[in-house]
């Protein structure tokens, strides 16, 4: 017995003799980069990103899988937990509305007489000739007006959106836009989908919108059930603490999709297939045609209450190993839900696996713990601890990283800096097209913090020496991405922050985003570089601090 005390002793002896400076050399941490792989990445995010999945939805069946996922990874590492009760799992409640039905009555007015032309009820059971797209929070009424393919392009003479007023009024449109015909460009591409919904919703202040798609009266059928099935899930999230303990209202205009029944009574036409050629007789009088009133009106109310469901962060932590700096910590953070099951797309397919949105930093984040966890096991660990937040409900407004910041397990006065990691898979089309896809844009940094900037910028040089752009990287950019991620509940609190990200795509939100379309080197060069400016800012004599007044005087100015 006495010996082995003796030994305990010796051992305990010579391990103090190690110079700090050599256990937590950025030298020897930075050698561990090389177990982020392509191969590490893939492997797990074809988990999280798997179809069993169903888009990882906030509060669904496969956002806690998700989330079980991580726990059981972190637990097979090592890495202390951090969440409720010693577990991994940070849990909270949101206020959710559920909806019971939508109900839609059509009538037609034909000089005094209103007689009512459809009634539709979309529920669990049943469906007809609408589908709510999205929004429709509140009763709406008002008369449909026909508006093409409602847009102006004052540029090119169209003014679909002029000739009568649209206020509160349902505005019928064709879905797809016909931007070049024959090789004439007839409608400015930098005109999107959503810019025309704004433009009506928002800037004309309609009702909502009314959308003829090219579907057959079979393909809408096997869309209205599908939507209709989906009628009952939570949407109009709120935290639980926040906001009088109630949702708020949500966004009360509407976008619906119509039957082609519909649209061709709207139209006056014969039949269904008739609005093909009604479209065409539009591409060719595009210049001429203004919006028109139909003799129709429509009345909308949506039957819902009040309920909440459960979601949970899940954080594990990685101890410093300087004494004076290991109570200080790096968040290193990134959402891993998705929004779901949705509309299908053009192939059928309704599950939005959300690989790079955010798998992509989901995976990240686990291959940084696992590098900083093998370099530990080796002896070499950074001075300041690092805490690894994936965060919940962040599609549905940034909630899991809101209440992580009003309820942090590390003090936000110890939080040195939170580095954001949301989709950094892929490239965007504007660089594919340069051919210059070995970039990742930096959002925050310099414009918050010039110490912290510095920091990323010499791990950049130790490591992949990618391209550093700051395109977005402006407060008075008009995307404000800035704080359009998790990133900003921390800048809110004064915490600097660099968001990683490699821009949006068109598989952005839709279930065409999926593994077979990361790119898995540029993957783990982005993640590489996080790990390099995690050992640069952990390991920093200083502490970054925000040094840049406009941004302090934008965080005194909005909510906290």
């Amino acid at each position: 017995m006495k010996k082995y005390i003796f030994l305990a002793i010796l051992f305990t002896g010579c391990a103090t003799q190690i110079p700090l400076s050599e256990v937590t050399s950025s030298d020897s941490l930075l050698e561990y980069s090389d177990r982020i792989t392509p191969e590490f990445l893939r492997q797990h995010l074809e988990v999280i990103a798997h179809d069993s999945l169903e888009g990882r939805d906030t509060g669904s069946r496969g956002q806690k899988i998700a989330a079980d996922y991580l726990a059981d990874y972190y637990t097979g590492l090592g890495l202390t937990p951090k969440g409720d009760d010693g577990s991994y799992f940070q849990h909270f409640k949101l206020n959710a509305e559920y909806t019971d039905s939508l109900v839609y009555q059509t009538f037609k007015i034909q000089e005094s007489d209103t007689i009512r032309v459809d009634h539709t009820v979309e529920s669990k059971d049943s469906y007809g000739e609408y589908i709510r797209l999205f929004g429709g929070t509140a009763p709406l009424a008002g008369d449909v007006v026909f508006a093409g393919f409602g847009l102006n392009d004052p540029e090119r003479d169209v003014f679909h959106l002029d000739g009568t007023d649209l206020q509160n009024k349902w505005v019928l449109i064709f879905e797809d836009i016909p931007y070049v015909v024959d090789g004439d460009t007839l409608v400015n591409p930098n005109i999107t989908s959503n810019s025309r919904i704004r433009s009506i919703l928002v800037d004309k202040d309609a009702a909502g919108i009314l959308l003829i798609s090219n579907y057959t009266p079979g393909e809408f059928n096997e869309l209205a059930a599908i939507s209709s099935s989906l009628i009952g899930n939570p949407s109009n999230l709120s935290l639980a603490y926040l906001d009088n303990n109630r949702a708020a209202a949500g966004f009360p205009r509407g976008f619906k999709q119509i039957s082609p029944k519909m649209a061709t009574q709207f139209l006056g036409l014969e039949n269904e297939d008739e609005l093909f050629k009604k479209r065409e007789e539009l591409v060719r009088t595009i210049t001429d045609f203004q919006a028109v009133e139909t003799p129709y009106y429509v009345e909308y109310t949506p039957y819902d209450g009040p309920g909440y469901i459960e979601t949970e962060n899940v954080i594990a932590y990685l101890e410093g190993a300087d004494p004076e700096l290991k109570d200080e910590v790096l968040v290193l953070m990134a959402h891993y839900d998705h929004i779901g099951i949705s509309q299908p797309d053009e192939t059928g397919d309704t599950i939005n696996n959300g690989a790079d949105d955010n798998g992509s930093g989901t995976v990240a984040l686990m291959s940084i713990a696992n590098a900083l966890q093998q370099a530990a096991e080796s002896g070499y660990r950074p001075r300041r601890s690092v805490l690894f937040l994936h965060v919940s409900a962040e599609e549905v407004g940034l909630l899991g990283s809101r209440y992580y910041s009003d309820h942090p397990v590390i003090p936000i006065e110890n939080t040195v800096a939170n580095f954001n990691a949301d989709m950094i898979g892929r490239s965007d089309p504007e660089n594919i097209r340069r051919g210059d896809t070995d970039y990742v844009y930096l959002i925050g940094g310099e414009i918050i913090s010039s110490e912290l900037d510095s920091l990323v910028q010499v791990g950049n040089e130790k490591s992949v020496n990618m391209r550093l752009d700051r395109r977005y990287n402006d407060l008075q950019d008009p995307n404000q991405f800035y704080r359009r991620s998790d990133h900003w509940n921390f800048g809110r609190l004064s915490v600097p922050f660099v968001f990683f990200f490699t821009g949006v795509h068109e598989d952005y939100h839709r279930p065409s985003d999926t593994v077979d379309k990361i790119d898995f080197e540029k993957l783990s060069r982005v993640t590489q570089l996080i790990y390099a400016s995690t050992i640069k800012v952990t390991n920093y004599d200083g502490r970054p601090e925000v040094d840049n007044e406009q941004f302090i005087e934008i965080t005194r100015r909005l909510p906290r």
